[in-house]
């Protein structure tokens, strides 16, 4: 089973969600449903700006809490995120998070998984990265272990996990990501024999 965290779902007037994760969710879940992978979507209903629902402070909320269990019944994780594209004259204040990412240099990729060194699985990691870039630009960014889900998942529930950001320029081709993703899955589970087999 997969289990999909969208833990910025809740929109808020400052634009702090992440509304390309909310946009891919009907394809995802489609697409999922069409190669037969049980799955489950945990969305966040917290405002951001209240509590980062991927950031350990939320680590006694309810959201964590359910997360932890619906963990226990999986077999896979994605943490999906989006970001806002910017392009290449975009002002430093605008393009450097909280966390010293250049989302400049994301908006290179149409998919961007942040990984950590030692935590993140490397063959699910490698799974998928192998088969999106075959139709899309990825990336693999070099992260801290600051993403408190996939860190979780990975390091306490020993869950393979990856953190997926998605370019909300690239919002048409998301159906087409969904596709990939949910046969990738499919795929790594043993669901559907892989293509390249």
């Amino acid at each position: 089973m997969l289990l999909i965290t969208v833990p910025h779902a809740r929109r808020e007037a400052s634009n702090n969600h992440d509304e390309g994760a909310m946009q891919m969710i009907p394809p995802l879940r489609k697409s999922l449903e069409f190669y037969e992978v049980p799955h489950t979507f945990h969305v966040g209903t917290d405002f951001r700006g209240i509590i980062d629902l991927n950031r350990g402070e939320s680590r006694h909320s309810e959201y964590a809490k359910e997360f932890t269990r619906l963990l226990g019944l999986n077999d896979l994780h994605i943490d999906l995120h989006s970001f806002e594209y910017l392009d290449e004259d975009a002002t430093d204040e605008q393009s450097i998070t909280e966390a010293g990412d250049d989302v400049r240099e994301w908006s290179m990729s149409d998919i961007v998984f942040l990984s950590i060194e030692g935590v993140t699985d490397e063959n699910f990691l490698s799974y998928m990265y192998e088969e999106l870039e075959e139709q899309f630009i990825v990336d693999d960014i070099q992260t801290q272990p600051y993403n408190y889900l996939t860190t979780f998942a990975q390091v306490i529930m020993d869950v393979p996990s990856v953190l997926m950001e998605l370019n909300e320029g690239s919002a048409p081709s998301y159906p087409a990501v969904a596709e990939v993703v949910a046969r990738a899955v499919a795929e790594y589970l043993g669901i559907v024999d892989s293509a390249s087999a």
